[in-house]
């Protein structure tokens, strides 16, 4: 099979069934429980980093960090080109690691450049609109530390394309350690760098930085040692006109997909102009998210094995993965909400609890976010990315109309309710376009089968076996009798 066919040509009806851990179900559901237990410490040392940060700092400060963390997603979400999604598509299709290697330090060095001579001519107006909120301190640090968050850039880039090669490859394992280290550097330099060195906002920033620089030379160190164990051939090479092509289909899906995610952020900033808000909105939607482990964890897994699947491979799969996730996304919500809200009381200030509302508006949003990460997967996986696109755009447009109404009303409360709103348009969209082409009923995606709930009670029970042997091996004495026997 080539590598480089026009995109006109990637259809995965063609493509003959592939052999290893994309058709294995023992092997995805494998890779998936170890990213899902990755995704949990990550996302819990990213909590803790982020409650941190709110309990060191005055909400004003916080609340600057919060949204110079926004515009590290804006920066990144406008300069990959839908780069890093090609190159997962094409690693799933056979491409060389050495070329892609190429690619993606050629692609890292060019998007970066362009995107810092971008930024800083636009940099003015931004700190006139959406980057209000930064007002609070001072002009010229808050424009430093936006020019100095444009090294995150070549950071992000790179890890991104690491991570489609390394999972596609099956070396999830490897990328998995690197999120780790990310996440824990993160926590113990925000510590230090705010704790015991009070540097402030710009003591968090370097943190972010510091640790995605380790993350991305560790991610460098990976692809080039599965570079020098592969080997090429001719069916292997992959045409960067058909690598660009991929990615910028998906580009525009990657813009509404993030400004539908954080376009309430910087409209808070810009309508309110109040950081204070914005972090407390910042701790309602991070706790939220915490559901997304569930689905991120599945995605990582089920792109590269669509892409890698014939149609009917990936039919099966999508209908099966996505009942799947919507059960453990929806039993993890429920855990989450009053634990989410119990934190907020008791671990931070008495102003943060204004989070608590925002949480619980915003929470039937993420469910509906979480089907589409899985549908979107499914849909791009089988090389149409344009109906993703079309469907996030529809998503943003709602996001920013009902976001401009409800937020002068209802502040942080409001912008919860505009995410419910178009989280729910965007995920009814996938699902109409996923049934038709998987020829089955939309409830095929959603609702769980009797399947489903076996395999869920049954890892529950062999956890509970785990955690029971463990305990009880404890209480035993070196002779090996139970105490008290």
């Amino acid at each position: 099979m080539s590598a480089t066919p026009d995109t006109a040509e990637l259809d995965p009806s063609a493509l003959p069934a592939r052999a290893g851990w994309a058709n294995d179900t023992s092997l995805f559901a494998s890779r998936v429980a170890v990213i899902f237990a990755t995704k949990i410490g990550v996302f819990l040392m990213g909590g803790a980093t982020l409650f941190l940060v709110a309990a060191l700092l005055d909400p004003g400060p916080a609340g600057e960090y919060s949204l110079l963390q926004t515009w590290i997603g804006m920066l990144f979400a406008f300069g990959q080109l839908g780069m890093p999604s090609a190159m997962t598509f094409m690693a799933g299709r056979g491409g060389s690691v050495a070329a892609l290697q190429r690619i993606a330090i050629g692609l890292t060095i060019g998007l970066s450049l362009a995107l810092a001579a971008v930024v800083l001519a636009a940099l003015p107006f931004l700190q006139d609109t959406v980057l209000r909120a930064l007002g609070g301190g001072s002009a010229t640090a808050s424009s430093d530390l936006l020019k100095l968050l444009l090294a995150a850039v070549p950071m992000l880039l790179i890890s991104q394309f690491g991570a489609g090669v390394l999972y596609t490859h099956g070396l999830n394992r490897a990328y998995n350690r690197i999120q780790l280290l990310v996440a824990a550097s993160m926590l113990i330099l925000t510590g230090i760098l705010i704790g015991f060195v009070p540097f402030g906002v710009g003591g968090a920033v370097t943190a972010y930085l510091v640790a995605n620089a380790l993350g991305a030379v560790a991610v460098l160190y990976e692809v080039n040692r599965l570079a020098r164990r592969s080997r090429d051939s001719a069916d292997g090479q992959v045409s960067l006109t058909a690598f660009a092509a991929y990615g910028l289909k998906l580009y525009p899906q990657s813009i509404t997909t993030f400004f539908s995610y954080r376009a309430d952020v910087l409209l808070l900033s810009w309508l309110l102009g109040d950081p204070k808000l914005i972090i407390y909105y910042g701790v309602a939607v991070k706790i939220a998210e915490m559901t997304f482990y569930v689905p991120d964890s599945i995605a990582a897994m089920l792109y590269p094995a669509i892409s890698a699947s014939t149609k009917v491979e990936a039919d099966r799969l999508a209908t099966s993965v996505s009942r799947l996730a919507m059960l453990l996304t929806f039993l993890v919500a429920v855990a989450i909400i009053p634990a989410g809200c119990v934190a907020i009381w008791v671990l931070l200030r008495p102003e943060y609890h204004a989070a608590i509302p925002a949480l619980l508006v915003i929470m039937p949003g993420i469910l509906s976010l979480s089907l589409s990460k899985v549908l979107a997967c499914y849909v791009s996986g089988l090389g149409r990315p344009v109906a993703t696109t079309a469907a996030g755009m529809v998503g943003l447009s709602v996001n920013l109309v009902v976001n401009l109404i409800l937020i002068p009303r209802w502040g942080i409360v409001g912008a919860s309710a505009a995410s419910l709103v178009s989280y729910s348009c965007h995920a009814a969209i996938l699902l109409a376009i996923s049934s038709r082409w998987a020829h089955v009923s939309p409830f095929a995606f959603i609702l769980p089968r009797r399947a489903e709930f076996t395999r869920v009670w049954g890892s529950a029970r062999g956890v509970l076996a785990i955690v029971r042997a463990m305990l009880w091996r404890r209480g035993r004495p070196a002779g090996g009798t139970a105490v008290g026997g």
